[in-house]
C-alpha cells in the first residue's frame, strides 16, 4: 500500500515538473519574441538626431491609477508617431472595429484570439494626446513578421513598410515642437518598472475576473449595448469601466 502512494507521488512530482517547465518554456519564449520584435523596429527608427527626429523606446505613463507601456515614439516633422510592436507567427485575420482577432498557426493550425491591437494603442494616444494637446499624432501597428495580408486596418503595416511610412505626410511640426514634445513626454515618464507595471495589468485582471471594477472598485453588471453586451461599472456614469464580451 505504501509503495503505491509513494509511486503516484513520484508520478504527480513528474506531472507538475513537466507542466512547469512546458509554461516557463512558453512564456520565456513569448518574452524573448516580443524582445526581438522590439529590436527590430528600433534597427528601423534608428537613434535621436537632434532637430531631424526624436526617439523614445519602452515608454510608461501613468494617468491616476492607471498605467501604460508604450513600444516606441518617433517624432519627426511630420508628427507624433506612436508604434505598437507585435511579433505574431502564423496568419492574423482582424479588421479594425473588431475586438478580438484570430491567430491561425501554421503548424497543426492551432487558433489563438489575440486583443485588436490598434484599440489597444488607442489608450496609449489618449495618454499622449493629454500630456501634448492638439500636435498631431499617429497610431502604427507593425507586425515584425510581414504578416499583415489578412489584416483590414489602416495603420497595421508590415515592418518592410515601416521607414516609408514615417517618412509619409506634409512637414508641420517645427523644430521647437518636436523637442518639446519628446522633452514634455520624457519628463512625464512613470516612476515605475515595467515588472510593476506588468504586476498591476495582473492585479486588474483578476479584479476583473472577481466581477470587480479596477478603476473604482464597483460591481461589474452585465449590460446590453448596440454592439453587444459587456460588462459595465454598477457606478455609471460617475465611472465609465467597461469590459466587451
Amino acid at each position: 500500500m505504501e509503495t503505491g502512494v509513494a509511486f503516484l507521488f513520484i508520478i504527480l512530482i513528474i506531472v507538475l515538473s513537466i507542466i512547469a517547465t512546458i509554461y516557463i518554456r512558453k512564456y520565456a519564449s513569448s518574452e524573448a519574441r516580443c524582445e526581438r520584435g522590439e529590436k527590430e523596429v528600433r534597427n528601423v527608427i534608428g537613434e535621436t538626431v537632434e532637430n531631424e527626429k526624436y526617439i523614445i523606446n519602452d515608454l510608461i505613463l501613468q494617468d491616476e491609477d492607471k498605467t501604460a507601456q508604450i513600444d516606441h515614439i518617433v517624432i519627426n516633422r511630420r508628427a507624433v508617431f506612436v508604434i505598437e510592436t507585435k511579433n505574431y507567427s502564423g496568419k492574423i485575420y482582424g479588421s479594425e472595429n473588431q475586438q478580438l482577432w484570430t491567430q491561425v498557426l501554421e503548424r497543426g493550425g492551432e487558433k489563438n484570439k489575440l486583443y485588436n491591437p490598434l484599440k489597444q494603442n488607442a489608450t496609449h494616444i489618449y495618454y499622449i494626446k493629454k500630456l501634448l494637446g492638439d500636435l498631431p499624432i499617429r497610431s502604427v501597428v507593425v507586425f515584425v513578421q510581414n504578416n499583415t495580408e489578412y489584416i483590414t486596418a489602416e495603420n497595421v503595416i508590415p515592418l518592410r513598410e515601416l521607414e516609408r511610412t514615417l517618412k509619409t505626410g506634409e512637414k508641420v511640426l517645427t523644430a521647437e515642437q518636436m523637442k518639446t514634445a519628446y522633452e514634455t513626454l520624457i519628463a512625464s515618464k512613470a516612476d515605475i518598472t515595467l515588472e510593476e507595471h506588468v504586476a498591476k495589468i495582473q492585479k486588474n485582471k483578476q479584479k476583473i475576473e472577481k466581477g470587480i471594477c479596477p478603476r473604482c472598485g464597483g460591481d461589474l453588471v452585465l449590460r446590453h449595448g448596440q454592439y453587444g453586451d459587456f460588462y459595465g461599472c454598477s457606478n455609471y456614469p460617475k465611472c465609465k469601466f467597461k469590459k466587451e464580451i
